[in-house]
């Protein structure tokens, strides 16, 4: 109201039988409202409403100060019209509407009902609440709020009562329980589900020792990801369980076999008959088998490995070499032939090839030569070993293959006949080609019929 009361008496009370009327069973839900009576004077003394009752709207505010009216410090605010005679009224605080206006210079709507109840569990959520009324005095003025304000004492927290009916609508949140607060009593049997688990939520720690069972392992779960290095040891192996599918080639090395383990029934041929200690066709004693004096060949105990007892097909490729034939060997006419190039003494040195009792010289420069017979028009008359093709109006150009020589070879040509008189000319010279042109004074160049003989080092 407009002007300051002389006189004010505010009254709080609180009593659920009084409110609800008789008390019910547990499931009865705690009243929203708070029960307020007051008596209100004017300034002068007088009570309002004397001799004839007047509505006036009344402000109800709960704050968390005994003073500062900040919208910070507000809580709760709500307007009601409520009858008051001879300065006595009564309300139900929770029963109004959200204030209107800017009285305090910012819209309280906010901190009303719907938005907030006067039940809420936050409006009396702190140790110090104040109530705060303002009468309205019937005039267009802004009306004081009473001063001071009255601090709400225990009765009114009954309203924290309210949040146990929540309970059973699953209000209780995990910010609600203490630490430690849900113990396995309190948990029941086969209650936490893996949904109820986070990823990762269990941790080794809290698997124990020989918990994990084969039946807890589904098919194709361990990977070898999840084997560390060294952990598969012999022990993890069952006997028979390596099989040759699981080794994979190449991987049995000497340095994997153990000395004197491959014994003759290890050795066998296509027949099932041992290597080792093998006479004839039957399976001689390994202890008959001896080394012999090179440490390499291997013969019965008491014999020599005789000519011919070693045939070609048992000598691998390249494996004997110069040091393993001994000087002065003859060889019989036909028991050497080569299917390659066959390399006998050094570049580095003279040594000296008999071959049908002739000297062959080894150290000289070994030669290829390349013969043949060209026509005008670039076609082979005879030779092999070459290619010709017409190069110009002039010239015919003969290409050797590659790998043919190692340089440039030298190359003699002549003409196939005589009776014109041309000269024959070869210039152009590489590792690969030749060209060739027949020249006549005072007529100039052209294509003749030759011969040649190229002759150059061999690669």
């Amino acid at each position: 109201m407009k002007t300051k009361p002389l006189f004010h008496c505010l009254r709080l009370l609180f009593a659920a039988a009084l409110l609800v009327g008789t008390t019910h069973a547990q499931t009865t839900a705690v009243p929203d409202y708070l029960s307020y009576q007051g008596r209100a004077l004017n300034a002068d003394g007088t009570t309002i409403g004397s001799g004839t009752p007047v509505n006036r709207t009344v402000t109800f505010r709960v704050w968390d100060h005994p003073s500062n009216s900040l919208v910070a410090n507000l809580i709760y605010s709500e307007q009601q019209v409520v009858t008051i005679s001879n300065g006595e009224f009564s309300a139900l605080i929770g029963a109004g509407a959200a204030t209107t206006g800017t009285a305090l210079g910012y819209s309280e709507t906010s901190k009303g009902v719907p938005t907030v109840k006067i039940s809420s569990p936050s409006v009396f959520g702190a140790a110090t609440r104040y109530l705060g009324v303002t009468i309205d005095d019937g005039t267009a003025a802004v009306d004081n709020e009473i001063s001071p304000r009255q601090q709400f004492v225990t009765s009114s927290y009954a309203f924290r009562a309210k949040v146990a009916e929540s309970v059973d609508a699953n209000a209780i949140s995990s910010a609600m329980l203490a630490t430690g607060a849900v113990g396995s009593n309190q948990l029941a049997a086969e209650s936490v589900t893996s949904a109820k688990l986070g990823t990762s939520a269990v941790l080794s720690a809290n698997i124990g020792d020989s918990n994990v069972t084969t039946g807890k392992i589904a098919n194709l779960n361990v990977t070898t990801a999840k084997i560390a290095d060294l952990n598969v040891t012999t022990g993890k192996i069952a006997n028979l369980n390596v099989t040759t599918a699981k080794i994979a080639d190449l991987n049995v090395t000497t340095g994997k076999i153990d000395n004197n383990a491959v014994d003759n029934t290890k050795l066998r041929d296509s027949s099932g008959l041992s290597v080792i200690g093998r006479t004839d066709s039957t399976t001689g004693d390994p202890a008959d088998i001896v080394a012999g004096s090179d440490g390499q060949v291997l013969r019965r105990a008491g014999t020599s490995v005789g000519f011919g007892t070693v045939g070609t097909a048992g000598i691998a490729d390249a494996a004997v070499t110069t040091e393993k034939i001994a000087s002065g060997v003859n060889l019989a006419a036909g028991t050497l032939s080569a299917t390659g190039d066959v390399t006998i003494g050094s570049s580095a040195t003279s040594r000296t090839l008999l071959l049908n009792n002739k000297s062959v010289p080894v150290a000289e420069e070994n030669l290829r030569i390349i013969r043949g017979t060209v026509n005008s028009s670039g076609g082979v008359i005879a030779g092999t070993g070459f290619t010709a093709a017409i190069y110009n109006s002039q010239q015919i150009r003969v290409s050797f293959p590659t790998g043919t020589f190692s340089s440039a070879p030298s190359v003699v040509v002549s003409p196939l006949d005589h009776s014109s008189g041309w000269t024959h000319a070869v210039y152009d010279i590489t590792i690969a080609r030749f060209n060739h042109i027949a020249v006549l004074s005072g007529v100039g160049g052209q294509r003749q019929n030759f011969t040649f003989i190229a002759i150059g080092p061999r690669p």
